[in-house]
Parts: C-alpha cells; sequence; structure tokens
C-alpha cells in the first residue's frame, strides 16, 4: 500500500474516535512486518505529525492527552514504543487523535 493511501485511511478512522498504535501498524503493514513495511510506517508517522494532521498521546481520567515531547521526538518515540511492543501493540501504547487540519483532509479525501 502507498503512503498517501495508508495516510488518508489512518485520518479517515480518526474521524469516528482516536487511532490506536495497532492500526498504524495494521495499515501500514497488513500483517506483512518486514524492513519496507517498517519503513513504511516510520514514514507515515512522519508525514501525519510533521504535515500537523494527528498528535500522539495517551489516554487518562481528563481524555486524551497530547505528548510533551517536541514534534521532531514523536516519530523517534513511536519507533521506539513498536520496537517494545514487537510491533504488535494488540491494544497497547500510544493513540493518535485528529487535528483540525487533519479533520479537513479526511473530509476533503472521501
Amino acid at each position: 500500500m502507498s503512503e498517501s493511501r495508508t495516510v488518508a485511511e489512518l485520518l479517515e478512522r480518526g474521524l469516528a474516535d482516536w487511532v490506536s498504535l495497532h492500526d498504524v501498524v495494521w495499515y501500514s503493514t497488513h500483517g506483512a512486518i518486514t524492513p519496507e513495511t517498517r519503513m513504511l510506517t516510520q514514514h507515515v508517522l512522519g508525514r501525519l505529525f510533521e504535515e500537523g494532521l494527528m498528535v500522539p498521546g495517551g489516554l487518562a481520567e481528563s481524555g486524551f492527552e497530547d505528548w510533551s515531547l517536541p514534534i521532531s521526538a514523536w516519530v523517534g518515540r513511536a519507533m521506539d514504543e513498536l520496537d517494545r511492543f514487537g510491533w504488535a501493540p494488540m491494544g497497547d501504547g500510544f493513540w493518535l487523535r485528529l487535528t483540525e487540519l487533519g479533520r479537513k483532509a479526511a473530509e476533503r479525501s472521501q
């Protein structure tokens, strides 16, 4: 699957709810974890973060809490989490919330 299509699918999914790390892995790899799909995942996350389409964070009592790290550190932390979960987060790990810019992009691609 192409990077652009994967980004579009994740944005569309974000219209309904927060997007899980598991969703990111699935849409990027479709279950085939290879060096190429790992690189695709990294590029997808980079686009989502750097283009201001989605923000990573965690779920807390107060709701969604954005990561407090600078944007430049988000992809590295995300990849570290994927490695920590063996690329099979199964509901664990961070979540992504759609930004207003991401919502507009998702609505345009529908």
